[in-house]
C-alpha cells in the first residue's frame, strides 16, 4: 500500500514538473567530467534529480515490505511447525502413559528435531529411555536440560540417580558435589553422597556426611538415622585402628559405648585391639560387658576363643559358672557351657548341661544338634537318633548359626555388618524353631 501511494505522488510531481519545463525553456551546461558536457533545461535537470529520489525511495520500501512479508512468513511458519512439535509431545505424553515407549520415543525424537530445547520433551524423553533401559539416552537428555537452565537441582538429583543405576559412581559422585557446593546446605545431596559413600565403602566421608545430616535434623533426627549415625561412627574408629591412630580409635570406641551400650561391635573391637596387646583381662571384661548389656551369645563364642587360644579352658569354665550363677535360667548360657564342655570331650558334662538347656527351650534345634552329638559320643544312640530327628534332621552342623535380624540372612561366622542387607548390629544366634520339625519317634 505504501508503494502505491510514493508511486502516485512520483506520477503527480512529475506532471507538476512537466508542465513548468514546458513554461522555462532556460537551459544550462551540465558537465559529466571535466571533457564532457550537455546542455540541458533547468526544469529537465530538476525533474531528472527528482525521479532519481523517488525511485530510490520506492525501491527501498519495497525491499523492507518484502523483507517483512519474509519474516512475517518464516515466523508463522516456525510458530507452526512448534506447535505441531508440540502436538506431538502431547501425543508421546498419551504413548508413555499406555506403556506404548517406543511410540513415544519416535514422536519425542520428530518433535526435538524441530524444538531441539523443549524441556517438557526433554523431561518426558529421559523417562521413556529410562523404561525402555536405553539409559545412555536417558543421560543425553537429562544433560541437555541441565545445559539448558543450570539451577534446576532437580535435574542433577535425576541425573545422580541414573547415574547411580547405571553403577557410575564417580559422575554421580560428581554430580551431588555440585549441588553441595552450589546450594550450600542440602540435605537431599548429603544422603546422596552418603550413600555412594558407603556402597564404595568410605566409611569416613560417609560419617562426615551423615554428621552434617544429624545437625542440620538436630532433635528432629529419626532414630533410623541415629542408629546410622552410631554405626558409622563405629566404622570411623575402625579405620582410624586401621591407620595406627589406636588411642583415637579406642577413645571412639569408648564414648560409642557410653552412648550405645548395646552396640556389640565396639565391644568386640576394643576387646580384640586389648587382646592384641596382651591385655587378657581387659579384654575378657569387655565381652562380659558386652554380653550383660546386650545378651548376645557372639560374646560367649568370643569368650571361648579367647580361653581356647591362651590354652586356658579351665577360666572359660569359669566365666561360665559365674554366669550361671548370676542368670540361671539363660538359655545361651546354659547351651555354650554344654557346647563347651563338648569341645572339650566333657561328654558326661556336656549332657548334663545341655539337658538344663532344653528345659529351658525345649524347642530349640540348636539344644537338640548337641544333646544328640554328646550321646552319640557316649554311645547312646538310641537318644542321640531321637535328638536327630527333633532337629530337623542331623546336618553335620557342630556351628550354631547367626541370622539378621533385618533381612533374615543366615550365616556362621559373625560380623558387625550384615553383607547383605548393610546392617549393623543385627546378627543373633539362631537356634532355630520346631515350626515345621519333624516328629520325634524311634525306628
Amino acid at each position: 500500500m505504501a508503494v502505491r501511494l510514493l508511486f502516485l505522488l512520483f506520477v503527480i510531481i512529475l506532471v507538476g514538473f512537466t508542465y513548468i519545463s514546458l513554461l522555462n525553456g532556460q537551459h544550462i551546461q551540465f558537465f559529466f567530467s571535466a571533457t564532457r558536457q550537455a546542455e540541458v533545461s533547468v526544469s529537465e535537470l530538476a525533474i531528472l534529480s527528482f525521479s532519481l529520489g523517488a525511485a530510490l525511495v520506492i525501491l527501498g520500501t519495497l525491499v523492507k515490505d518484502v523483507t517483512l512479508a519474509s519474516k512475517n512468513w518464516k515466523e508463522r511458519r516456525e510458530k507452526q511447525r512448534k506447535e505441531a512439535a508440540r502436538a506431538r509431545v502431547a501425543k508421546a505424553q498419551e504413548f508413555f502413559q499406555k506403556g506404548m515407549l517406543d511410540e513415544a520415543a519416535k514422536e519425542l525424537e520428530r518433535s526435538l528435531s524441530v524444538n531441539p530445547d523443549d524441556r517438557e520433551a526433554l523431561d518426558l524423553l529421559s523417562s521413556v529411555e529410562t523404561e525402555r533401559g536405553n539409559s545412555l539416552e536417558a543421560v543425553k537428555a537429562l544433560t541437555r536440560l541441565k545445559q539448558l537452565d543450570p539451577s534446576d537441582l532437580s535435574v542433577f538429583f535425576r541425573l545422580a540417580a541414573l547415574y547411580r543405576r547405571m553403577n557410575d559412581l564417580d559422575n554421580a559422585l560428581s554430580l551431588l558435589k555440585a549441588i553441595e557446593d552450589a546450594d550450600g546446605e542440602n540435605p537431599r545431596a548429603w544422603e546422596g553422597l552418603r550413600e555412594i559413600h558407603l556402597l564404595r565403602n568410605e566409611m569416613v566421608p560417609a560419617y562426615a556426611m551423615q554428621k552434617k545430616i544429624m545437625k542440620h535434623k538436630g532433635k528432629a533426627a529419626a532414630s533410623k538415622d541415629q542408629d546410622l549415625f552410631n554405626a558409622l561412627r563405629y566404622e570411623k574408629a575402625v579405620v582410624r585402628m586401621s591407620e595406627g591412630k589406636t588411642d583415637d580409635a579406642e577413645r571412639r570406641f569408648r564414648e560409642l559405648l557410653k552412648d550405645q551400650p548395646h552396640f556389640c561391635a565396639s565391644y568386640i573391637a576394643l576387646s580384640e585391639h586389648k587382646r592384641s596387646r596382651g591385655d587378657l583381662d581387659e579384654a575378657t571384661d569387655l565381652l562380659l560387658k558386652g554380653y550383660r548389656a546386650t545378651r548376645n551369645a557372639v560374646f560367649l563364642i568370643k569368650l571361648e576363643d579367647l580361653g581356647v587360644e591362651t590354652v586356658n579352658p579351665q577360666s572359660v569354665i569359669g566365666i561360665y559358672t559365674d554366669l550361671l550363677q548370676e542368670f540361671p535360667s539363660d538359655f545361651d548360657a546354659n547351651l555354650f557351657m554344654g557346647k563347651f564342655f563338648l569341645r572339650l570331650e566333657m561328654n558326661d558334662e556336656a549332657v548334663e548341661q545341655l539337658l538344663k538347656a532344653e528345659s529351658l527351650e525345649p524347642e530349640r534345634e540348636s539344644v537338640h544338634i548337641l544333646l544328640a552329638e554328646a550321646f552319640r559320643r557316649r554311645g547312646r544312640y538310641e537318644p542321640a537318633c531321637q535328638h536327630y530327628q527333633r532337629a530337623f534332621a542331623y546336618k553335620r552342623r557342630y556351628l550354631i548359626p547367626f541370622r539378621c535380624s533385618k533381612c533374615g540372612k543366615g550365616t556362621i561366622k559373625w560380623a558387625a555388618r550384615c553383607p547383605d542387607c548393610g546392617a549393623w548390629n543385627a546378627y543373633s544366634i539362631d537356634h532355630g524353631s520346631r515350626e515345621y520339625a519333624i516328629p520325634a519317634s524311634i525306628r
